[in-house]
């Protein structure tokens, strides 16, 4: 954060498995065709990049979803303006096992796991995570 790095043993790691260039390699890789990167971030996100380092310019944030080896986030659709933040987060409400890659596929496997969720709410849910504050 803000230059330094964190320590953070309990964050997802890639694997063999599920790494992505783009993603884990960010900000240095070029975002394949068809990721789910935004036309305008494709464009604008080489005016940002110095050496090796995003470089967030003031009043904009790069926000990254707390699920990193399966979030579209800001490594997707780009820098936010102060303008558009609204409020922080305070707690964990829900939190329910999703497989790698489930938004990146078929709006039928999106549906039908949807549906899996919906399920297994009771059974599935990471009820040890529901209601963690967030700090």
């Amino acid at each position: 954060m803000n230059g330094v790095a964190q320590s953070e043993p309990w964050a997802a790691k890639p694997t063999l498995e599920n790494y992505d260039s783009y993603r884990d390699e960010f900000p240095l890789m070029q975002p394949p065709d068809n990721v789910g990167v935004t036309a305008e971030w494709s464009v604008e996100l080489p005016s940002h990049i110095e050496g090796n380092d995003l470089v967030v310019p003031e009043g904009r944030y790069f926000v990254m979803g707390d699920n990193r080896t399966n979030s579209l986030d800001g490594r997707y659709w780009g820098l936010v303006p102060r303008a558009n933040i609204l409020g922080w987060p305070l707690f964990v409400y829900w939190s329910f096992p999703t497989p790698e890659n489930l938004y990146k596929t078929k709006m039928s496997e999106q549906a039908s796991f949807g549906l899996r969720e919906a399920a297994h709410f009771f059974d599935e849910t990471r009820w040890s995570r529901t209601f963690h504050i967030v700090k």
